[in-house]
């Protein structure tokens, strides 16, 4: 809901289109520490109270973006999203309480439920967005303004639900932590270390790649000249792509192999990138980032799998917060320097980015794709 108007506000709220990718750049920064945080304390405290603790924390987040937009203040707007950024950082770790409650040999198919259940929120998102500029005209507010106070009481839903839940480590499935090598390449700690590396970095390639292109989306379209039922359209493309095949991906992950789905992620990003990078206009534009949206559930929900079943049970979740930070600090360079590229030079050369991006893991991935003596 805020991806698409946040880059347009903050480009109005300063002035300078070189801005045009800070949103994505402050989103990333907040979520970073949301669940650098959030994994700790998940592993401390246990996975529910984390949960209810970030969704409060967003409903608060978006009532001071919302205001700061209404007030034309930056500073507030600014707090506001980091707010509600990490929020999304801790919300975002909901995927491993999940999979720890399937089987390893099911756990795409546990990840794949949390992207499922996102796809209410990518297409309520972007209809919700469009649907602002009516209800905006009639209550005489701007839509870019209104739409930050739309969220709040999903958010007070979510809290109240989740602490009315069991806890999810009472409900995870009792087994034997996997083995590394029964994902990857051989045995022992030093496997293990070499998957979870590859897995962060994977991780925060997917996130980058798409920052590259997705950061610039709502001032892209502003500049253009379309309005917001332009970007809510644009916008529910990409999310269609996050999660759409959320459940096919799923199981591609558990029946093909946690590495192959991450390549499939990558070429896809690639190929989202290079239609972004080389076909001018709107239609080209929302198309790339559909297959980005479909790149970036590849390699999320295989590389979510890979560091669960790699990781021990003691320190899933911090493990995990960890190569989310990465990625979203990563996510945030990329964005903030896409915004300055896209001021001079157009969103072309972006393109280009979320390809070379995207096949930085390649390296990594391709030495563990060796037999695997005890694979399960």
């Amino acid at each position: 809901m805020g991806a698409g108007p946040g880059s347009a506000a903050l480009v109005t709220l300063s002035g300078n289109l070189a801005w045009a990718g800070m949103y994505v750049a402050i989103f990333n920064i907040g979520a970073a520490a949301g669940a650098a945080l959030g994994g700790r304390s998940m592993d401390r405290y246990g996975r529910k109270p984390p949960l209810v603790a970030g969704y409060l924390l967003g409903a608060v987040g978006y009532l001071v973006a919302g205001i700061g937009v209404q007030l034309s203040s930056l500073p507030a707007f600014v707090v506001g999203g980091l707010m509600l950024a990490a929020a999304f950082g801790i919300a975002n770790l909901s995927r491993l309480a999940v999979a720890e409650m399937f089987p390893p040999a099911e756990r795409g198919r546990g990840v794949a439920w949390i992207q499922i259940a996102a796809i209410f929120g990518a297409i309520a998102g972007p209809v919700i967005l469009i649907l602002s500029e009516p209800i905006g005209r009639a209550l005489g507010r701007e839509p870019l303004g209104l739409i930050w106070f739309f969220a709040p009481p999903l958010l007070l839903a979510s809290a109240f639900l989740t602490a009315r839940a069991e806890e999810p480590q009472k409900l995870a499935f009792k087994s034997p932590a996997p083995d590394a090598g029964a994902v990857a390449v051989g045995t022992g700690a030093a496997v293990a270390g070499s998957v979870i590396t590859a897995g962060t970095v994977s991780i925060a390639a997917s996130q980058s790649a798409m920052a590259a292109v997705m950061g610039i989306g709502g001032a892209a379209v502003a500049h253009a000249g379309h309005g917001v039922p332009v970007l809510g359209s644009i916008m529910l493309l990409h999310f269609i792509g996050m999660f759409g095949l959320s459940r096919i991906v799923g199981r591609f992950a558990d029946r093909v192999g946690r590495l192959e789905t991450i390549f499939t992620g990558l070429a896809l990003l690639a190929a989202g990138g290079a239609i972004i990078g080389f076909i001018p206009g709107m239609v080209a534009f929302g198309m790339g980032l559909l297959l980005v949206g479909f790149g970036w559930s590849f390699a999320f929900i295989g590389s979510t799998v890979l560091l669960t079943d790699a990781a021990p049970p003691a320190r899933r979740a911090r493990t995990l917060g960890r190569a989310d930070l990465s990625g979203q600090l990563c996510a945030a360079v990329i964005s903030t320097a896409g915004g300055w590229w896209f001021a001079s030079r157009g969103a072309a050369g972006l393109g280009i980015l979320a390809i070379v991006v995207a096949a930085t893991p390649v390296m990594l991935l391709a030495r563990l794709r060796r037999p695997a003596p005890n694979a399960v």
